[in-house]
């Protein structure tokens, strides 16, 4: 069914194209001829093209890469979506380039030579774009000149490739003048953070806190071992002391001093001589007693003599003895002497043991409380190291990037790198005058079909069957194709001309077949009970209706029927036209005079008759709405096999419609 319809709508299509050919011709021919004179008289236009080479980064962003002072001069977006290449094309495109391109080229406008090019016009003309998965920017110009589109793209290309230059070394220059504000700030800094590791290495006594640590951690061993065996002699010179001092029964200062008195020789010779005396003494006593000068005289050399022990024991032992020892202590035995001196040694030996441990714990005690400080003043010496690093880098990237900066300042270095030169176009690119012409051809023909769709779209009038089928809804009975060469002619025309009747004049006609079909489709509506008295109208005017009646009336005729054609329209008659006959009296007459019909009937055969319409009257409602005309078309059906009535259109009058309730029905011309 949607295959049906499609091919319905398109046959539809084309019988409007058949209807509305010439102005759709006219439209077609008008714009495929006014293409093909804008194709051939516009100026011909041409277009070169140059390559400019994008590089990421140059002197500039690798200086300040290198310096870690980030990619200044590097091609690099700001945002995720955005993208270098194509900032850098609107670089291209930017006023000032664009300016200087004009100016310096002086271009002119090409409607008017004596202006110079607008830059909105000289952009119109321009065409920046990326090839595709490449760092190549394409520029492009048009230009009615050759060798100006090629003049064009390579100014363009200099400028630009001047402009990444300058931009280049401006960047470079503002780099260096912040370098060189920020040189003696880090050469400060470099030198304050060295003075403050010399002043910290100075108050802590470090020179290297690793070694330093290395050396305590193995001076602590070392210490710790000779400790030990330090506290294994003193232990076993303690013993041998004790028993030393069991044997002397002294204390062991008592030894001491026992034995440096024995050992003095003035002590000694001292004390020899006070034993005389008081051997002396005690014998002189005995002898003369103790009033005699002898006597005194030996006391008071005994007292002497004390006295000269007592100041050279002082002067031996110290003035740790307060009392003047006894003879026992001042002069020991030979063996009680060599205990003394062994016990003397041993204690000696214990004493010097005992410091020795003492003095090595104490050193130990110093290096593990080092030990303890030295973490500190290595996070200290750590950060104080960092800062100073810190600072070096600094300073020597500053001083890198400055002498880099200046080197960039004096070169031409930029991110574009031009590689392809434009040269004149051979042939221009438009217009393409085939090409136009097709376009001109092809939109022609869109709108010419367009034309005829729209003129149909306002045209309402029916033309198709189907047309006819879906505004009525009533049955077709045939349809009648029209004469070659036909023409529609107006109702004066009418008046003057005979219209051809194709049943009559050209009874072999395929118009003349399709009125016998009618014929036959009529017989064919009821079998038993055919259609014998009709109405035959029109919606409109000049749709058909009075020649289909008479030549309906021709065919029912030639099948040997009897057959009256009757003209009942009474404003515009025109079977008196088609059949040549007079008019002067007819259906008006029998109407307004009662009498007999048969005086207005002619015969154009044996088997027709024809009456015509007579004088027009003023009310032809009255006329046809009355008993006389029914009483008309009862007589008419005794003596007729067919009567055909021809009726005013019914968009005109409403005879067709009274006519229709006193025959046996109507047929509809369109």
């Amino acid at each position: 069914m949607e295959d049906t319809e499609e091919y319905i709508d398109l046959k539809q299509y084309w019988l409007i194209l058949r209807r509305r050919w010439l102005p759709a011709l006219i439209v077609m021919s008008s714009v495929t001829t006014l293409t093909a004179l804008v194709t051939f008289l516009q100026k011909p236009i041409f277009e070169a093209t140059g390559k400019v080479l994008l590089k990421k980064d140059s002197g500039i962003s690798s200086a300040l890469q290198s310096s870690s002072l980030g990619t200044l001069g590097e091609l690099a977006g700001l945002g995720d979506k955005s993208n270098p290449i194509s900032t850098e094309a609107e670089i291209i495109k930017s006023a000032p380039i664009v300016k200087s391109v004009i100016q310096t080229l002086r271009l002119k406008d090409d409607d008017n030579e004596s202006k110079v090019l607008k830059l909105e016009d000289f952009l119109k003309k321009l065409a920046v774009s990326n090839a595709k998965e490449t760092d190549i920017i394409q520029i492009a110009y048009k230009s009615t000149s050759r060798e100006e589109s090629a003049a064009v793209v390579n100014k363009i290309m200099e400028i630009y490739r001047l402009n990444n230059v300058e931009r280049t070394r401006v960047q470079a220059t503002t780099a260096r003048k912040f370098i060189e504000t920020q040189l003696p700030a880090a050469e400060q800094d470099v030198q304050r953070y060295e003075s403050a590791i010399r002043e910290f290495k100075e108050r802590s006594k470090v020179v290297s806190l690793p070694e330093e640590a290395k050396v305590a951690v193995e001076g602590i061993g070392e210490i710790q071992k000779q400790l030990t065996e330090a506290q294994g002699l003193l232990a076993s010179a303690d013993n041998r002391t004790q028993a030393l001092r069991n044997k002397v029964g002294l204390p062991s200062k008592q030894a001491l001093e026992v034995n440096a008195l024995s050992q003095s020789s003035t002590v000694q010779k001292a004390l020899t001589e006070l034993k005389e005396t008081e051997q002396a003494l005690k014998v002189a006593n005995t002898q003369y007693g103790e009033a005699h000068p002898t006597v005194i005289n030996l006391k008071e050399k005994q007292t002497a003599l004390q006295e000269l022990l007592n100041s050279q024991v002082g002067q031996v032992v110290g003035n740790t003895i307060a009392r003047t020892p006894s003879l026992q202590n001042l002069q020991a035995s030979q063996t009680q002497q060599g205990l003394t001196e062994s016990y003397v040694k041993t204690e000696v030996e214990r004493l010097g043991l005992l410091n020795q441990v003492n003095a090595l714990q104490q050193t130990q005690g110093q290096l593990r409380q080092r030990m303890t400080v030295l973490p500190r003043l290595e996070q200290m010496q750590s950060g104080l190291q960092r800062k100073l690093g810190v600072a070096k880098v600094t300073y020597e990237g500053l001083l890198k990037s400055l002498q880099q900066f200046k080197i960039t300042e004096n070169q031409n270095v930029g991110n574009v790198l031009p590689i392809e030169a434009a040269v004149p176009p051979e042939k221009p690119i438009s217009p393409k005058k085939l090409l136009n012409l097709v376009i001109g051809s092809v939109m022609g023909l869109l709108l010419g079909i367009g034309t005829a769709l729209l003129l149909e779209a306002l045209d309402n009038s029916v033309k198709t069957v189907k047309e006819v089928q879906a505004i009525f809804d009533i049955t077709v009975l045939g349809t009648i194709p029209q004469l070659d060469g036909e023409k529609k002619v107006s109702a004066t025309v009418l008046e003057r001309s005979r219209q051809p009747l194709p049943v009559r004049d050209e009874p072999r006609s395929a118009v003349s077949e399709a009125f016998r079909m009618l014929q036959a489709n009529l017989k064919f509506l009821s079998s038993d009970n055919p259609p014998r008295v009709m109405v035959l109208t029109s919606s409109i005017p000049q749709e058909g209706k009075s020649t289909t009646s008479a030549n309906l009336a021709l065919v029912l005729a030639e099948m040997g029927h009897r057959v009256l054609l009757v003209d009942a329209d009474l404003r515009r008659p025109s079977q008196h036209q088609l059949w040549e006959l007079p008019n002067s009296i007819g259906l008006t007459n029998i109407l307004v005079e009662p009498g007999k019909w048969s005086g207005v009937v002619r015969s154009e055969n044996e088997h027709l008759d024809v009456i015509t319409a007579g004088v027009v009257p003023p009310n032809p409602v009255r006329l046809i709405d009355s008993h006389r005309m029914a009483l008309l078309i009862e007589e008419w059906r005794e003596i007729y096999d067919y009567v055909l009535i021809d009726t005013p259109p019914l968009a005109v009058a409403s005879d067709a419609l009274l006519l229709a309730q006193m025959t046996d029905g109507l047929l509809m011309v369109a």
